[in-house]
């Protein structure tokens, strides 16, 4: 099976946090993600050791390991779905991008965001966004 995963999952691989271990499930599957969850998960990880949540050491190696485990599909073909269904949502395009993957490819996104699954939650695209938790308990 293949799936499209977001930043908030990605991010659980290397920071323990609530459902990590629901994240590190996901390994298991075919994975794809716009490539520009490298830049954002340098920013996420950058802010937690900026909180002192998590030391610089943690950071090392995430971003080769993420490479290896996803399909990184280029940001720029996605951008101008992105930035249509972030107007039709309306929510940031950075989190659009992953929902116009997922609609390109047909498959599920599979997020930690909470704030993302209450916005498409009234929009067509309620079906392909899951919640990981949600995840889990589907394919427990």
């Amino acid at each position: 099976m293949i799936a499209v995963l977001d930043t908030s999952v990605a991010l659980k691989w290397y920071v323990a946090e609530s459902d990590s271990a629901a994240a590190e499930t996901l390994l298991a599957l075919e994975l794809a993600a716009p490539d520009f969850i490298l830049v954002e998960l340098a920013n996420a990880l950058w802010k937690k050791v900026r909180r002192g949540e998590i030391e610089p050491a943690q950071t090392q190696g995430a971003h080769v390991h993420l490479a290896e485990s996803v399909k990184l599909v280029p940001s720029a073909s996605l951008a101008g779905e992105a930035l249509s269904l972030a107007m039709a949502l309306p929510h940031p395009v950075y989190d659009c991008l992953f929902l116009a993957l997922a609609r390109d490819l047909d498959v599920p996104l599979v997020t930690a965001d909470e704030r993302l699954c209450r916005r498409v939650r009234a929009s067509p695209l309620r079906d392909i966004v899951i919640p990981l938790h949600e995840w889990e308990e589907r394919n427990a």
